[in-house]
């Protein structure tokens, strides 16, 4: 009986052993007290810089965020802040833009290891250095193309009206989702799944935000339906495919 019992240890040891290592990194893992996912000092330095910046925007320009949140929702107020555009208020938009930025390369980074990956280069701190360099550019980039187009077209006041949403609708995202991406790498690893999809969520809202605030503006302006769609093919839809397309690509092709 005794050799019996100890075939049956041995015959489900193997068993136990590939259930974790299925386990591990995945999405379907996600049912565990403990984690299982452990970040580098790293992560924790650029949660707290994200959160000071936080705290500075919120301190040295309270009033402006305030009316900031109004005009995510209003566009009446929107047009008004950017008709009354001020120095203080060019500054709260470069700080919160540089704060979206680093918020969006903190979530790329730090949701690797639930998909089952490394973070680029296998350091966390180049990995959201990078990421957050593409986002802050690809947002300036399009931004000057924008204008550029506006320019061309002879809709300049069109053009600059939406690159000041995109960059509120930036603003107010970068300001949401920061404290579900600040908790993901400290909660127990079964709440990660709702935090994450929450992000991705939110990021979905307000990209289909920018594409309604869009056809606010040209409603009011008067723009021709024929600009409407070209804008969105080659100014929204296309950059964020290429966005992800790269991302997809650079995640494959870097061997850690």
């Amino acid at each position: 009986m005794a050799l019996n019992n100890e075939s049956v240890e041995y015959s489900t040891l193997p068993q136990q052993q590939q259930l974790y290592v299925s386990v591990v990194g995945h999405i379907s893992g996600f049912t565990g007290n403990e984690r299982q996912t452990v970040y580098s000092s790293s992560v924790t330095l650029f949660i707290l810089l994200s959160l000071t910046l936080f705290a500075i925007i919120k301190y040295n320009f309270g009033n402006n965020l305030y009316v900031t949140f109004q005009a995510f929702f209003n566009y009446r107020q929107t047009k008004n802040m950017f008709n009354e555009r001020r120095e203080s208020d060019r500054q709260a938009v470069i700080l919160s833009n540089i704060l979206f930025s680093l918020v969006v390369g903190l979530f790329i980074s730090i949701i690797f290891p639930f998909w089952g990956e490394t973070p680029l280069w296998g350091s966390y701190a180049l990995s959201i250095i990078f990421f957050s360099t593409v986002a802050g550019l690809l947002y300036y980039l399009k931004a000057i193309v924008w204008k550029a187009l506006g320019t061309i077209f002879m809709l300049q006041s069109f053009s600059q009206l939406y690159v000041y949403n995109m960059h509120l609708v930036n603003r107010i995202t970068g300001f949401v989702i920061l404290p579900f991406v600040a908790l993901i790498p400290y909660v127990v690893e079964n709440i990660v799944p709702y935090l994450i999809y929450t992000v991705l969520i939110f990021f979905v809202i307000s990209y289909f935000f920018k594409i309604f605030r869009i056809f606010q503006i040209i409603n009011a302006q008067n723009v021709s339906i024929l600009h409407f769609i070209l804008y969105l093919c080659a100014l929204e839809f296309l950059p964020l495919l290429l966005f992800v397309k790269s991302c997809k690509i650079l995640s494959e092709s870097i061997v850690i």
